[in-house]
């Protein structure tokens, strides 16, 4: 059992470790958040795709989590294609609007050159 001396020196140990923990957080924050949050926020680029997407695709979902996508025109392709068969309005010819201003503004990753 627990005396009351020792609970208030195990309570005391653990907020002085909490505050600790706080003040090196604070001090070893990484600048990559707040880089991606800026970059969220910030506007896309413009591009005819651009306003089909604000009207086409934000019915069913943000345009944030398109835009947070980035992939090969092959894979734009095949999402968008993906896209239309669950019921997203497009046409044909603004498919290939869409999926060139994904694959020109959204590309992939590079991959890194082999060894």
């Amino acid at each position: 059992m627990l005396t009351t001396h020792r609970t208030a020196t195990i309570v005391a140990g653990l907020a002085l470790t909490l505050v600790a923990t706080r003040a090196l957080q604070a001090q070893t924050a990484p600048a990559a958040p707040v880089a991606q949050a800026a970059t969220a926020q910030s506007e896309p680029p413009p591009g005819p795709g651009l306003a089909i997407i604000k009207e086409k695709c934000s019915t069913c979902h943000s345009t944030a989590s398109v835009f947070g996508q980035h992939r090969s025109p092959d894979d734009w392709a095949a999402t968008v294609q993906l896209m239309v068969d669950r019921g997203a309005d497009l046409s044909p010819d603004e498919q290939n609007v869409v999926i060139g201003y994904l694959a020109e503004n959204f590309p992939a990753p590079a991959k890194p050159a082999a060894k």
